[in-house]
């Protein structure tokens, strides 16, 4: 863990909220971050704050990160916890960032149940009751308005592991009726695995047809990044997250 964080662990929480200019600065990175209005924008600041005096952020492969990177990596993980809080982020204590896409050794078993290793390279991983790994080559690409958003994918499965029976069904709020979540995004997945495998045009990034885990990550990918996409394609699973992170990414750009 880098020495500023070291150092102001036990200080008081606020010590660690972003000033407003380069809070600012970090939402101009960002174009999916625009159009939140005042209150929404203060929220997302103390929120932000709060997940950068309360997480632990370590560099790996030979990176040091500084503040500015750990808070672009902050505010890009407070978005989907603006209306709800990071209350369902409880079991994360730690963010490890790679400067780059890093390779890990992974297993598959075939349909024979033959198991096969190789190396897979990747942008993020969830553990389920571990930390995030995030690459920042990637995180700098998120929220540029192309349903690309690897920190918001990654917390999505940490809420999806909230459930012990997730796999693309994450602890429902009251306002989402269970059967119509489990219904509409098992048609939607159904679609999707169909499209992608005929090598057909994708309603979203095909990656989501990898497993119902994925299409939920992928899915809010594009409810916070490209939300004009998903409800046009998908205006059912749209007003689900809508209920679901009670907010509503289409209605505040300021582009339409």
């Amino acid at each position: 863990m880098f020495d500023w964080l070291r150092g102001r662990r036990h200080s008081r929480r606020r010590d660690l909220v972003p000033p407003p200019g380069l809070f600012a600065d970090t939402l101009a990175r960002f174009p999916a971050l625009a159009g939140f209005d005042d209150t929404a924008r203060e929220r997302l600041r103390q929120l932000a704050g709060e997940l950068l005096a309360t997480r632990s952020f370590h560099g790996a492969g030979g990176l040091e990160p500084g503040y500015d990177e750990c808070l672009a990596v902050a505010t890009l993980a407070a978005v989907p916890a603006l209306a709800r809080g990071l209350d369902a982020y409880a079991g994360l204590t730690t963010f490890i960032l790679q400067p780059r896409a890093y390779e890990i050794e992974v297993e598959e078993a075939d349909d024979f149940g033959i198991v096969h290793t190789g190396r897979d390279l990747r942008s993020g991983e969830a553990w389920e009751g571990g930390p995030v790994v995030l690459a920042l080559e990637d995180v700098r690409e998120s929220g540029q308005r192309q349903g690309y958003n690897v920190v918001v994918h990654e917390l999505a499965h940490v809420l999806d592991h909230a459930n012990p029976d997730g796999e693309g069904f994450p602890l429902l709020p009251p306002e989402v009726d269970p059967r119509e979540w489990a219904r509409e995004f098992g048609a939607q997945y159904a679609r999707l695995c169909a499209l992608a495998g005929r090598e057909d045009e994708c309603f979203i990034d095909p990656y989501g047809a990898e497993s119902p885990a994925e299409f939920l990550a992928v899915t809010c990918e594009y409810f916070f990044d490209w939300p004009e996409q998903l409800q046009a394609e998908c205006p059912v699973l749209y007003r689900l997250l809508k209920d679901f992170f009670a907010q509503d990414p289409l209605a505040r750009l300021p582009s339409l």
